[in-house]
Order: C-alpha cells, then sequence, then structure tokens
C-alpha cells in the first residue's frame, strides 16, 4: 500500500532531522511521499534541507490559502495525495528504521486501521542531519538515549488500562495523536476530514470522527519516535485542555463531561432520531416529536421526513387539501433548529453517536430517550431493538450505535443484512417496549393537551405525597395510625415523612409549595 505522509511546519528548526529520518526509513521508497506545508506566511521559510526522501513535495501555505494553522494545512496536504494510508506527522519527530513499515502493516490486514505510535521525548541532542539519517538508516538512533528514563505519555497509561486499547470500545480516540498516526484512506474519506476552524485539538477532533466512522485504533508499538523537546501538553496541559474543551464540546457528543449544561442545542448530538410522516398519519407528528423534544434527555435532534418539496405557497384550499397537516407540521416546527426537515432517510447520522429508528406513531415518555441511551451506553452493543405495542416488528423502534454501524456496512452483501453484521460484530438485542417507556400514539385519547416535561423525581415526591394523604383521615385517627406505624417500624413512618420534607426542601420554594399543596 503507498503511504502519504503529511508534515504542517511552522518556522520549524527541526524539520531537517524529520526529513532525513524519513529518507532513511526501510518502506519501499517507490510507495512512500512526503509532502511538507510550510505554514509560516511567508516568514522564515522552512528549509528542506539535503536528506529528504525521493519523493518529496514542499507547499507554502501562502500561496494556496487564506486560512493558518496544522488543521488548514493538514487539510491541504491530504488532499494534495493519493496514499492508500494516511500519516500526519509532526516536523519534530526522528522516527525509527521501520516506524512507517510498523505504522502501515496494519492497514494491509484491517481495512479500519488507525494507528499511533509511540513517542518518546528527549530534552537535548547534538545531532546533525546527516547524523539523523546514518543512525536511523543504520537502526542504532534508538541506542542514544534509554527509553525507560524519558518522560511518559499519558497514553501509555490509557493503554495499560483498556489491554491496548481492546476493552475501550473505541472511546479512547484521544489517543490517536497527530504527531505519528495514520489511518487508512478508505477510513479517512467517510469523514468531513479536518475542522479547518480549529487551531488547537484539531487531531483528537479528526480522531473522534474517525471512531464514528468505524476506524480500528492500535496503538503501534513498534512504530517508534524520538519528539524533539516537551509536548505542549506536557508543559501547559491546563491551559490546552480548558480552551479545547469549548471546542470539543460542540463536536463531540462523548464524552459526556464536556457538556457542562442541559438545554443546549450542540453542533454535533448525543442522539439524532430518525421518523417518516406521511399525509395519512401527518396527524401524528406534531404530539410525537413534542414528546422526543421534551425528553429529560435534552441532546437530541430530530430528522423528520416526508415530502416536503411537495408544499407550495400557490393558493390552495387549506381545509381541504389532504396535505395541509403536512404545512401544519412544517409551521409547528419550523423555528426550532433540532428539526431537520429531509426528503428521505439519511443512511448515515455520522457523527452523532446514536441513532433512532421510530414510527412516527410511536409515544415517548419523557425518560424513553434516556432509557434508551442507558441501555447502549455500555460495552459494547451494537443496537436494540424494542417491541412496540400495536405496530409490527418491522415498524419497531431501533437504537444504533453509529461507530459499529459505520464499520458493518462496508461487509453487508445481498446475503448479510445490516442487523447481521451488527450482530457479529458487537450484538444486536430484542428488549420490551416498557424497558424504554412506549407506547402507541394511536390509542392515546388526549393527544391535544399540552405536552410537558415530567420530572422524574418531581413525579416520585407527588407520587409519594399523594400516597401519604391516601385516604382522607381525621387528624386525630392520623396521629393514632403514626403512632401505630412508628411503634410497629421502629419510627420509620416518622423518618419515611421527614424524608419526604427533606427532599421538599431542597426543591425550589414555588415547586415545593405547589407539591405540599396537592
Amino acid at each position: 500500500m503507498t503511504v502519504s505522509v503529511i508534515i504542517p511546519a511552522y518556522k520549524s528548526k527541526t524539520l531537517e532531522y524529520t526529513l532525513a529520518s524519513l529518507a532513511a526509513q526501510d518502506y519501499p521508497e517507490d510507495l512512500l511521499e512526503v509532502v511538507v506545508l510550510d505554514d509560516g506566511g511567508g516568514e522564515e521559510p522552512v528549509v528542506l534541507g539535503e536528506f529528504i526522501p525521493k519523493n518529496t513535495r514542499l507547499i507554502r501555505i501562502h500561496e494556496v490559502s487564506d486560512g493558518w494553522g496544522r488543521s488548514n494545512a493538514t487539510d491541504i496536504g491530504i488532499k494534495a495525495t493519493t496514499g492508500d494510508i494516511i500519516y500526519w506527522c509532526d516536523s519534530d519527530m526522528i522516527l525509527f528504521r521501520d516506524n512507517v513499515r510498523q505504522h502501515a502493516k496494519w492497514g494491509h490486514f484491517i481495512p479500519e486501521a488507525a494507528t499511533i505510535g509511540e513517542k518518546a521525548f528527549i530534552e537535548e541532542w547534538d545531532y546533525t542531519p546527516e547524523e539523523v539519517y546514518n543512525k536511523v538508516k543504520a537502526g542504532t538512533i534508538g541506542d542514544d538515549y534509554d527509553r525507560s528514563t524519558l518522560y511518559e505519555h499519558w497514553s501509555k497509561k490509557i493503554y495499560r488500562d483498556t489491554d491496548d486499547l481492546n476493552t475501550s470500545d473505541g472511546r479512547n480516540y484521544s489517543t490517536h495523536m497527530g504527531a505519528c498516526a495514520t489511518v487508512t484512506r478508505a477510513v479517512y474519506d467517510r469523514t468531513f476530514g479536518q475542522d479547518t476552524r480549529l487551531h488547537l485539538g484539531e487531531d483528537t477532533e479528526i480522531a473522534y470522527q474517525l471512531w464514528q466512522a468505524g476506524a480500528v485504533f492500535i496503538p503501534a508499538h513498534d512504530a517508534v519516535g524520538y519528539h524533539m523537546g516537551p509536548g505542549t501538553v506536557q508543559s501547559q496541559g491546563v491551559q490546552v485542555a480548558w480552551h479545547n474543551d469549548v471546542h470539543f464540546a460542540q463536536r463531540m457528543a462523548i464524552p459526556r463531561y464536556r457538556r457542562k449544561a442541559d438545554n443546549r442545542i450542540w453542533e454535533v448530538p448525543l442522539l439524532k432520531v430518525v421518523t417518516e410522516v406521511t399525509p395519512e398519519n401527518a396527524k401524528y407528528a406534531r404530539p410525537a416529536i413534542d414528546r422526543l423534544l421534551n425528553n429529560t434527555q435534552t441532546d437530541v435532534h430530530v430528522v423528520l421526513v416526508g415530502p416536503w418539496s411537495q408544499l407550495h405557497e400557490e393558493r390552495r384550499r387549506m381545509l381541504v387539501d389532504p396535505m395541509n397537516e403536512l404545512y401544519l407540521v412544517k409551521e409547528w416546527f419550523r423555528t426550532d433548529n433540532r428539526v431537520i426537515f429531509a426528503e428521505e432517510k439519511p443512511e448515515s447520522v455520522f457523527p452523532a453517536p446514536f441513532r433512532i429508528d421510530m414510527p412516527i406513531t410511536v409515544e415517548v415518555t419523557s425518560e424513553s430517550l434516556q432509557a434508551m441511551y442507558v441501555e447502549m451506553d455500555k460495552p459494547w452493543i451494537g443496537a436494540i431493538r424494542y417491541f412496540t405495542p400495536g405496530h409490527d416488528n418491522d415498524e419497531a423502534v431501533t437504537i444504533w450505535n453509529s461507530a459499529v454501524v459505520e464499520r458493518a456496512r462496508p461487509y453487508v452483501t445481498a446475503e448479510r443484512s445490516l442487523e447481521d453484521v451488527v450482530a457479529q460484530i458487537a450484538g444486536f438485542e430484542w428488549h420490551a417496549s416498557e424497558a424504554a417507556q412506549l407506547a402507541d400514539l394511536r390509542e392515546n385519547e388526549h393527544l391535544d393537551e399540552k405536552v410537558v416535561r415530567v420530572d422524574p423525581e418531581v413525579a416520585r415526591l407527588r407520587e409519594q405525597l399523594r400516597e401519604a394523604r391516601r385516604p382522607q383521615v381525621q387528624e386525630s385517627a392520623a396521629r393514632v395510625v403514626a403512632r401505630s406505624l412508628n411503634a410497629r417500624t421502629g419510627g420509620t413512618a416518622g423518618r419515611i415523612a421527614r424524608g419526604v420534607n427533606d427532599k421538599l426542601d431542597g426543591l425550589p420554594a414555588r415547586v415545593a409549595r405547589k407539591l405540599r399543596g396537592n
């Protein structure tokens, strides 16, 4: 397989060492191309030096783009190459002789391979580019430092804790860093590519995309290199995390801790619900989607598939128009950008991590989406399909793990359905409708009632109060019952009552007064 090495460089003083080490690789030189992206804006232009790989090109960014930064440079470099394997490499790396080969070998066996190399941080060196070339060529560069005494990158602990990512289910995508990492172009082409809006953390963001595109992350421990000088995170970790977390929260639904607020609309949602409406069932669309958007799990977008292109602004008899309910649905959700109007069902909801397919006539409660997410949010399930009351099995509700689906999709054939391949990769389960609190809207006689979000804790408190006040008894009789209960239970009844009052005291005053009044 051919390998394209992409090296962004900004006023780099170490680029010559990196290129010298690449020139001495044992990978066939005719299968290796190197593109250096000079991002210096014309100031202090980078110098390639004498020792460079046979197929090396230099692109001055300011001559081809108004953009700047590593993501912009990497994007230009990838688009200018055709290698089967994309290798992004920093300009301050010295790669050992078999580095490229140790990375590339995985792509020959695993089409979804995304490899992460080993970095050893060296603080001082007295090499010349020629010495680097000769030492790498001879295979002796690794003898110059005792790697066990050098700074250990934080990713090493993750590898130990997850059996080299085998038990991480892809969630440790952040280990796939730009200093020395590869991915097959077949997987990269499934993504949106580099997010050129980012100027820090771009390697983590593209790694998240690769995960959702079905990449298999592999620590390539034998693909070793020296990092010349300390890493940015090593010296400025807190500041980098503070800056990146804001940008990551918009683009990466997992891990959840970065999204520190509910009731927010994020660029990439945690859940994307796909449902289809027709003129015949359109009357269920508003109550169905209102219930979806009023869930306690608010990190959700809805893709509403329907014949929207057939709606027009010409004269029509609105009240007898068979499409009129669709006009009303479009108007009802026109200003809510969580609702996406589509003509056809999307093949993928990339890069949202979970997709829910459901008929428009399914009724959910305020906790349904969270219940489905909780059942999926554990290793390592590809999909869960729920039996739905009043529906045929082919109209059941299904929640999919998007990363598993994208890994499965290339292996679907006429003989092997998507469900079959997902089941083989990660498991496919059937659950009862009660597990997700699903019902049939067609059996609901109160579709016109206002849809409100019911907080589960408030609902439990209200039920406890209702039970405590039933049946109505005289005050004296209540005291007798209370004393009797306390005597029999060692004061448990009193503790229950105090517990309810304690919970009420923890609520906003307005809510507590209302519940006590009930």
